[in-house]
């Protein structure tokens, strides 16, 4: 199995677990493993960071960051990706260090480590406030 997800991989998670993209969340899943790659090289990710995913979704973009081998804490609203992403994650990187939080980005107030960098291709209702 590929580290990252392919696109009918996100199309057979997205149906098994009832998710289609909505825009009341402003959701929108990246099904490229070369944008989701080129999005942590171009956030400058190094090996001594913590990142702060925020909106995971499935975990396309999860997986290219926990490839670099650095910690994450992913904050996810929609209760059905954020008990979804651990699985997912598990299968493709066993090894990974991955926190996951089931809770709306604009009302967390305290993470339990320091993120040093945030990748994420961001919701379209999180991106403006």
């Amino acid at each position: 199995m590929s580290n990252l997800l392919g696109a009918a991989e996100i199309r057979e998670i997205a149906e098994r677990i009832g998710v289609r993209p909505t825009k009341k969340l402003g959701q929108n899943f990246v099904i490229d493993a070369n944008t989701c790659r080129k999005i942590v090289n171009v956030a400058g990710v190094e090996s001594s960071d913590v990142a702060l995913e925020i909106g995971p979704g499935l975990g396309s973009l999860t997986l290219a960051i926990l490839e670099t081998g650095i910690p994450l804490v992913a904050v996810e609203i929609d209760e059905r990706l954020a008990k979804q992403l651990p699985e997912t994650v598990a299968a493709h990187q066993p090894n990974a260090k991955l926190t996951v939080i089931n809770q709306d980005a604009l009302s967390l107030t305290d993470l339990t480590i320091s993120p040093s960098v945030l990748v994420a291709n961001l919701p379209y209702n999180v991106s403006v406030p």
